[in-house]
């Protein structure tokens, strides 16, 4: 990630941020298009799945997944509060033993983190501005399952940005949000060997889960 999009992302999801998103999580479960990405994956019925979760945030897709008896659980994020927070949680679920954190971009890190049965990226996408360089060297680390979260090409998701984007530069904020191409996403995915396996979309997010083909 570009040096003003990593500031951008530690900026923007501070440890305000990042303590509400968790009580939120706690008190009302997570949220309704993750929720349907956690099912898709469970219902694969994979036997204790090592999981990468790229910019999970505050770990919901981590605590869920270990609490129905996950392997190991990798959570690399750029933001180091929301790190702290999905720690702080699985501590207290009792799973911390079996998760690694690591603070960086991980287009930065790539090389040095492991592959994994399941990789997720939760509203992650919309957050780089180079989707090849994120999705090709994400999918590269699946080697079961390939789960995305992202925003539906539209033309209020389109304007949304536009004024996202406009209050920020007024802010002098570092961050900012991209609408990418889900035919380019889904060929980048498919030409890696993946084959979509479930769908589902929101009026402003879809869900994709694709699933290695083993050819």
């Amino acid at each position: 990630m570009p040096c003003n999009q990593c500031i951008g992302v530690e900026e923007e999801f501070d440890a305000t941020v990042a303590k509400r998103q968790l009580k939120r999580y706690v008190r009302r479960g997570p949220k309704r298009t993750t929720e349907w990405l956690i099912r898709a994956i469970l219902d694969r019925k994979l036997a204790e799945p090592s999981l990468l979760d790229i910019g999970g945030g505050v770990g919901e897709i981590q605590h869920e997944i270990a609490e129905s008896g996950s392997g190991a659980v990798t959570s690399v994020d750029a933001s180091s509060a929301y790190l702290d927070q999905s720690r702080l949680e699985a501590e207290r679920r009792g799973y911390r033993d079996r998760a690694t954190y690591v603070f960086a971009s991980f287009t930065d890190v790539h090389e040095d983190v492991s592959a994994a049965d399941v990789v997720t990226l939760d509203r992650v996408i919309c957050c780089f501005d180079n989707v090849e360089d994120l999705v090709g060297r994400s999918v590269q680390k699946a080697k079961r399952l390939y789960g995305l979260v992202y925003p539906r090409e539209s033309w209020w998701t389109a304007l949304g940005f536009i004024l996202i984007n406009l209050v920020q530069r007024i802010r002098r904020a570092h961050f900012r949000v991209y609408l990418h191409s889900s035919e380019r996403v889904h060929s980048m995915i498919a030409d890696a060997g993946f084959r979509q396996a479930f769908y589902r979309q929101s009026f402003l997010w879809q869900v994709v889960l694709y699933e290695a083909t083993g050819d």
